[in-house]
């Protein structure tokens, strides 16, 4: 049980972590292209 819910958390963790790095990588390449 309490190994289910660390994997869980992790894997919530992992996706939170690819979504803000995608968002900070656009928001680069859109400054990029402004500038």
């Amino acid at each position: 049980m309490f190994k289910s819910c660390v994997f869980i958390v992790e894997y919530v963790c992992s996706i939170t972590g690819a979504v803000i790095f995608t968002f900070y990588q656009g928001k680069y390449l859109c400054d990029l292209l402004h500038f």
